[in-house]
Formats: structure tokens, sequence, C-alpha cells
């Protein structure tokens, strides 16, 4: 039996903190400590930190390795765990739970009964084996870590522990696809009902430490309330740039690196349960995409033409007009745009007519992805633009390797209803990062002349607009103030 914990009181002479100065716990590890830093809690720790997360930290099992291999596995007094759990509990409840090496059924007992107690996202990372095949006490271990995921929310095992757990009844399960074989690493993701496959080229190297960072990071989204899809995105996108910027700490096997830089070498695809992959991309713009206006009309169109313009969106929302209407706008725009050969027109949302009229490219939003014909749009040559707000998102635009992505909204707009928060300038930034250099990105949402040079600096190609240039008092005036933004960057 565990005695009880002793009172925890501040240290003599110290008061508390006051509530302005106290730093909440975001998420909880609770895991195995690694000497060389590539896995366990200090590797969950870094995720987080990468992150721009605060976290807290429960040894249960001290390991003897380095970058050739583990070499012994000592489990923690499971009454330390249990004392040192309810220490952390007197900082506050934490926002998410990551659950890694537990070392023995004693220690998996007492996590498991903390568990139950909590009410926050907890993921299980159920590690049985180093990657070199030293286990830890494998048999033992099984029936209570089987008990434990009954308190998970996500259980994110590869191909040999799932194969260990057998049938595992949990609300969320991502299948990590790094021990098998083939070009791509394929991650299966299954959530009350929906599955997905997330994938991404297998690179030639390995890293030591990859089922932690995933598991972290995949637990540092769903505290910010992302969803599993969601999390397990930007979990395998971390995953990719761990392993090809993997740090080399000695003679063996490097690192997965938390810290890495990441861009669209590193982007997964996500498909859902029997869509089609994509093999071919659609061509890249002929020309720069800059300053790019979106219009309802084909009057604007023709006119923002005259002003110079060179690519242009028109957006006339479905139901608006008759169609005979909407169909006699199309016919005039593209006409128009046609006539110059360095002009760039993207058609929203209406690809079939698109299609037919020739037109030089269309833009889609994410539900769109699920019922045009891209296959056709991409043999007719037609450029194709789609939009993206989140991980998964720029996971699925990145599966049909469209012409150029856009983000956004980058500030509250009220021309549109949006699901989304606005990104600001900081997301604007990082994500431009991760579609860079494989794609042009477009800014979009409440982005006005005043505040179109912040846009700039962040990295994007072009700034989409609707009310700074059609709303304006003198339309020719704002195309010349933002062109020139574009013409001095």
């Amino acid at each position: 039996m565990c005695p009880q914990l002793a009172t925890l009181a501040a240290p003599e002479g110290r008061g508390t903190l006051g509530a302005a100065q106290r730093v909440p716990i975001k998420l909880l590890t609770i895991a195995g400590h690694d000497p060389v830093h590539g896995a366990g809690l200090t590797a969950d720790l870094a995720v987080w930190q990468a992150m721009g997360l605060q976290g807290a930290s429960v040894v249960t099992a001290l390991t003897l390795q380095n970058s050739q291999g583990l070499t012994r596995v000592e489990p923690v007094d499971a009454c330390v765990v249990r004392d040192a759990l309810q220490a952390v509990l007197a900082d506050g409840e934490p926002s998410a739970i990551k659950v890694g090496l537990l070392g023995s059924a004693a220690v998996a007992r007492e996590v498991s009964a903390f568990l139950a107690a909590r009410r926050c996202p907890v993921v299980v990372d159920p590690v049985l084996a180093a990657s070199n095949g030293v286990s830890a006490s494998i048999g033992e271990l099984l029936p209570a870590l089987r008990e434990l995921l009954q308190h998970a929310d996500v259980v994110t095992p590869n191909l040999p522990e799932a194969a260990a757990l057998g049938e595992i009844d949990c609300d969320a399960v991502v299948l990590k696809g790094g021990h098998a074989d083939g070009r791509f690493s394929i991650d299966e993701v299954r959530h009350r009902g929906r599955a997905a496959r997330i994938a991404a080229p297998r690179l030639a190297v390995s890293a030591h430490g990859t089922g932690c960072l995933y598991s972290a990071a995949l637990a540092g989204m769903l505290s910010q309330g992302w969803d599993v899809f969601e999390a397990a995105c930007e979990a395998r996108l971390r995953v990719q740039g761990g392993i090809a910027q993997a740090l080399s700490i000695g003679p063996g096997r490097p690192n997965a690196n938390a810290q890495a830089v990441l861009s669209s070498e590193h982007l997964p695809t996500l498909r859902w349960a029997g869509e089609a992959a994509h093999e071919e991309a659609f061509l890249p713009p002929a020309g720069s995409l800059g300053f790019y206006p979106v219009v309802d009309s084909a009057d604007w169109v023709e006119r923002l033409l005259g002003l110079g313009v060179r690519t242009i969106q028109l957006r006339i929302k479905a139901g608006s007009l008759p169609h005979g209407e909407i169909r006699a706008q199309l016919v005039a725009a593209v006409k128009a745009a046609r006539e110059l050969p360095d002009a760039q027109l993207f058609v929203n949302d209406h690809w079939r007519d698109a299609l037919e009229l020739g037109a030089y490219g269309v833009h889609l939003g994410q539900e769109d992805l699920d019922t045009a014909d891209l296959a056709a749009l991409r043999v007719a040559g037609l450029r194709l633009g789609v939009s993206s707000h989140t991980p998964l998102e720029m996971s699925r635009a990145h599966a049909v390797q469209p012409s150029y992505v856009a983000l956004g909204p980058v500030y509250p707009t009220t021309l549109k209803a949006m699901r989304y928060q606005p990104l600001g300038l900081e997301r604007l930034s990082a994500w431009t990062r991760r579609y860079r250099p494989r794609y042009p990105v477009v800014a979009i949402g409440g982005i006005s002349l005043e505040r179109a040079p912040a846009v700039l600096a962040c990295g994007v190609d072009s700034i989409a607009v609707v009310s700074a240039v059609t709303q304006a008092a003198q339309p020719r005036d704002a195309v010349r103030a933002f062109e020139d933004l574009f013409r001095t960057r």
C-alpha cells in the first residue's frame, strides 16, 4: 500500500504566487525519462514548447539508453508516481494528458486510477518496446495497460503495438504506419464512424522518438480544442519534419527534431475513406498572382481588366441569381478575360460552367473537393485554387496538388459567414511557411490597404480583397495603391 501524500506547502519565507503571476498547466506528460532526450517526457515537453504550449511531467520509469539503443528500464515506485501526480494537481487540472512508457503494471494501475478522475482529453501512446526490441515486461504490463485504455480518448499504437494489444475499444485510434513497407508512411485514423488515411513520403533515414513526438503533438492539438483528424494532420506534419531534420547525438540513430522548421516538404496528405488518390498536380499559374480582387459580376471583371488587373476571381454565390443570369455573367467574364493573353480569371465554385466555357481556372472551397470532377479540370488544363483554414484542410489541399492555396480569414470579415476564427498575422506567417516553396499562397479576409503591408510581410505571394476595391470611393486609386505595394515589395 502507498502511504498518504503529505500536504504540500509553500517554502518557508515565500508566499504563493498571485493569480496574475501563476502559469497554468496546459498539458501533462506521464512517461519515462530518456537521458539523451530523444523520447519520453523531455521530448514531449520539447514538442509542446515548439507549439507554444506549457507542460508539466511525471516520470514513470528511468531508462539506460543512448543513440545506440536501450539496455534497461527501471520503473519508478508506483507510490512515488501516485504522489507525483497528486502534487502536479495542486497547480490545477491539465487541459490534456499524454501517457507514454509506464514501465510496470503497478505504475499502470496508479496512472489508470488517476485518469479515471480526469475530464480532459487523454492520449495514450502504448509503448511496449523500444525500437531496438527491448521490451518492458510485456506479459505483466498488457492486462494493466488494456484496463488503462478504457480511460483514453485517443490511442496511438504502431503496427507491432496494435498486434500485441489486439482489439482496441477506444473513442479514437490512430494506427501509425511507420513500421510498414512502401513509398509512403500511412497513418489510419478512426474516430466515431469516420476514417481517414494520412500519408507522407517514407524518408530514407529513421529517427529515435517519433512515436513520442506524434502523440505529444496530438495531445497539444486536443488541448486547444482541435478534433482528432486535425490533430493527426498536425502530428504527422511535425513527425515528418522531425525525421527530415533529425539531430545527431552520437554514432547511432539521431533524435527526431521537435523544433524542426516546417515547410511544404513535410506536408502530409489526408484522404477520407474510399477517396481516390490524385497522382498528377495541377498546372501552376502562368504569371504571378499578386493583387487579386474578388468580385461578383462580369461588369467588375471587365472594369478591373481595363485598369490593368490581371488576376481576378468571379464569385457569384449559387442561388443569389437565377441560373440563366449566373451563366450569362460567367460567359461575359470568361470572354473578356480570354481576350487578354496574360489575364488569369478564376471562377469560384461553378466548375462545370468554367470547364465548358474554357475559363483559365477555378477556385474551390473544401466542401467542393468532394464533388468536383478534379480529373476533368486537370486534363483540360484549368488551374485550381483551394481555400484552407486548418491543418486538416492544408493536408486536403496538398492531396489534390492545386495551382495555389488560399489562407484566411486573416482578419474578421462580415462579407461572408465564416466557421473559423481569424488566423492573425503570426499564424498566417507560420502556415505560409508550411506551404512554401511548393505552393503560391493567397491571403484573404478583412485585408484593407492599411493592413496589406503587414500581410505581405508574412511571406504570402498574393492578397485577395473584396470590399477594399468594390466598396472604395475611388476604385481606380485603390487598385493603383495595391499594385504599387507589390511593385515596391
